[in-house]
């Protein structure tokens, strides 16, 4: 397994895909991603959050993130394509906040490009998340997304509400990949927080399954005009 920063396979088709590997190199193959990100303890002050070593706040919005990467640099160098074939969120634990008046919302990806937080935060509030309609992030560009909403519940009584998960959704285009990084991205929102609310939620880690190889010179040439395209 491969850990991220915070930071015989088929013939390729004419549309790009791996293609059969006899001399790549030992950086090819199947490779497991993961990233650890830390748990979150945050609190309201000033208006803006103090939150834990390896998380951000803002003083313009209610928005918490963690942003890190996988770096897949040394793939782009020796003219690889990185082939998503799964991925996941691991985060046993629970998430808490002294404000059980409105809905938390849980946002995590892994993008081919680095986010803008405000950007984020605005298609949340208009109900959209990236890569999708009404946003303006090209939808290949995210490889794999996962939104939460949750509500707090008074069935568990604790110093703090626990929130459970009231709706959620998978979505993202799990294209293959050029990139020198793949981003990773966890947002937290508690619209409306004010002074001396609190939000805790646990450790968690992005785990990503690809299949790392060569494929056709068009093929990943034409991948890397895209990224360019889209990060310029």
């Amino acid at each position: 397994m491969e850990e991220g920063r915070i930071q015989e396979s088929p013939e390729s088709s004419p549309q790009g895909g791996p293609k059969a590997m006899t001399s790549v190199g030992a950086l090819s193959g199947e490779r497991m991603r993961s990233l650890m990100v830390p748990a979150l303890t945050a609190t309201r002050a000033g208006g803006k959050w103090t939150v834990a070593p390896g998380w951000l706040g803002t003083a313009t919005s209610d928005i918490i993130f963690f942003e890190g990467y996988f770096d897949c640099s040394g793939y782009t160098k020796d003219g690889l394509t990185v082939f998503p074939t799964g991925a996941t969120l691991q985060d046993p634990g629970m998430y808490t906040s002294s404000n059980d008046a409105v809905p938390m919302q849980v946002l995590d990806i892994i993008s081919q490009v680095q986010l803008d937080r405000e950007q984020v935060y605005t298609d949340l509030i208009a109900g959209a998340v990236p890569g999708m309609l009404a946003t303006d992030t090209d939808y290949t560009q995210i490889i794999w997304g996962q939104y939460r909403m949750m509500l707090g519940q008074a069935t568990f009584q604790s110093a703090t509400t626990q929130f459970l998960t009231a709706s959620s959704g998978l979505f993202g285009s799990g294209s293959p990949s050029t990139a020198e990084k793949l981003w990773v991205y966890r947002y937290i929102l508690l619209p409306g927080a004010a002074d001396a609310d609190t939000i805790r939620a646990p450790a968690s880690r992005f785990v990503l399954d690809t299949i790392v190889a060569d494929e056709e010179e068009k093929a990943f040439l034409m991948r890397q005009k895209r990224s360019y395209e889209l990060t310029s």
